[in-house]
């Protein structure tokens, strides 16, 4: 079944049902803990969330849970943690927008790592975030290694490891966010090359490209335009698990995501120009032709006409036995062709 098919399950359900919107037909789910300190960092792959439970908090706890199908892992985890059923539904329904939102003792997040195929097209992967005291959980729907980069700072990195879970919080969404600007890069390419095919020779598949171009970028803008609201609210430190400190990196974000906007702006004008330059150079292309052929048939008429003169069925033609006559008409022909080629070039249609 559909994504979108299964997205209608949610349909005249009660709030807090768990109700898993994605993909995945099986039970697929692996849990990742991180667990840190300045001194020491421990990385490990666990079986249940018991063990996540149990572990020993050497500072900061991360559990990175991949597949969202398995709704009884969740569930769980809401349990041990006491978390508000509304997170955890929003958790399983991976086609919530990107949102911050605040409750008694943790702070939800959700915001959608995207990456770019290569026929252009933009897929997401749903990250939802649970912050809690010295404690981050992550959920993703598949294994693609987004946050491989983090835990390679973490290893490295005695500072960052002396760190808080919100400068985690922090790590975990500027990387997502610095994920865009790979993407606009791909975009600003395609809109250059597809700018090229329109000027020099449009085709039908350039206009499908400026189609799907359009698509995406809207896909795109609708996207990370919720990201700036949920940057300029962590930025403000009003919130009571994002320390002061935090919060000023988080004005950072804040001015990255507004960057990625206008520039996505600026793409989206471009774009619905294209429209505007593929009809131009279609039209250009059609006058082009029509100019040949009006020249062509303006060249004609009066051959034609000479020809229709001499093909009536009439007795008494005097030019008929003249010797030379055909001889001369062949010579007017050419000195009429000769004629309207020249004044067609004194008048700069040629």
């Amino acid at each position: 079944m559909s994504a979108k098919k299964n997205y209608y399950k949610k349909k005249n359900q009660p709030p807090g049902t768990l109700v898993y919107t994605g993909e995945q037909t099986d039970n697929f789910q692996e849990l990742y803990l991180t667990t840190y300190n300045k001194e020491k960092i421990v990385h490990k792959q666990i079986k249940s969330v018991d063990e996540f439970i149990n572990e020993e908090n050497l500072g900061v706890k991360w559990l990175d849970v991949i597949g969202l199908s398995n709704i009884k892992t969740i569930e769980e985890i809401g349990a041990k943690l006491k978390l508000h059923r509304l997170i955890l539904e929003d958790i399983v329904n991976i086609r919530q927008r990107a949102k911050l939102e605040e409750y008694d003792d943790a702070l939800f997040l959700v915001i959608k790592k995207l990456s770019i195929l290569e026929d252009i097209e933009i897929v997401s992967n749903q990250i939802s975030i649970i912050i809690k005291e010295n404690m981050v959980i992550t959920f993703q729907e598949y294994n693609n290694k987004a946050f491989e980069n983090i835990k390679k700072r973490l290893n490295e990195g005695a500072y960052v490891r002396g760190l808080g879970a919100d400068d985690l919080t922090y790590a975990l969404v500027d990387s997502i966010v610095d994920g865009y600007f790979d993407i606009m890069e791909i975009l600003s390419e395609e809109i250059d090359k597809t700018e090229n095919e329109l000027m020099d020779d449009p085709e039908k598949e350039t206009l499908n490209r400026v189609y799907s171009l359009k698509r995406q970028i809207v896909y795109f803008r609708n996207t990370i335009w919720p990201v700036r609201d949920i940057a300029n609210t962590l930025s403000r430190g009003e919130m009571n698990l994002i320390d002061q400190k935090t919060s000023y990196y988080f004005r950072d974000i804040y001015d990255h995501s507004i960057q990625v906007i206008e520039l996505i702006e600026t793409y989206r004008d471009t774009v619905s120009g294209m429209m505007d330059i593929y009809l131009s150079s279609i039209s250009s292309k059609t006058n082009e032709v029509m100019k040949i052929l009006t020249i062509f048939s303006t060249i004609f008429i009066p051959l034609t006409f000479l020809a229709g003169v001499y093909g009536m069925n009439f007795i008494y033609f005097p030019e008929l036995k003249f010797r030379y006559g055909y001889l001369g008409f062949w010579i007017v022909s050419i000195l009429i062709t000769i004629t309207m080629l020249k004044y067609l070039k004194n008048k700069k249609w040629l």
